[in-house]
């Protein structure tokens, strides 16, 4: 499925499309060391997902809303620290910038500067 496919379902479903696109990791999102120990392949289908989310907030504003306690969306700044944290460690690095942007980007550049 394209990022642009996958941009518009999620702003038209946000929630059931999150729910079905992070819902088989969701242990691995409990902690950026569980996330980490992920395989490779895994760990870009929720940096895929990320970015989709900044792309959807970008454009549309829609984000995890703090008013609604029962909302299942995860806050976007939260996810997107916790992949960032997760490919750190992931990489064998002590830290890691986040200079904002293209998550996909961002982690790659990471992958690059790391051991794994």
């Amino acid at each position: 499925m394209s990022l642009e496919r996958d941009v518009a379902l999620a702003t038209e479903h946000p929630r059931g499309t999150e729910l079905k696109r992070l819902g088989p990791y969701r242990d691995a999102l409990r902690a950026p060391a569980a996330y980490a120990a992920l395989p490779e392949a895994d760990r870009d289908a929720i940096v895929r997902w990320v970015e989709v989310r900044r792309q959807v907030k970008e454009r549309s504003g829609l984000d995890h809303d703090d008013a609604n306690l029962a909302d299942p969306l995860v806050p976007l700044a939260r996810l997107r620290a916790h992949v960032v944290d997760g490919e750190r460690i992931a990489a064998g690095l002590a830290a890691v910038a986040d200079p904002g942007g293209d998550v996909v980007a961002v982690v790659a550049s990471i992958r690059a500067r790391g051991a794994g």
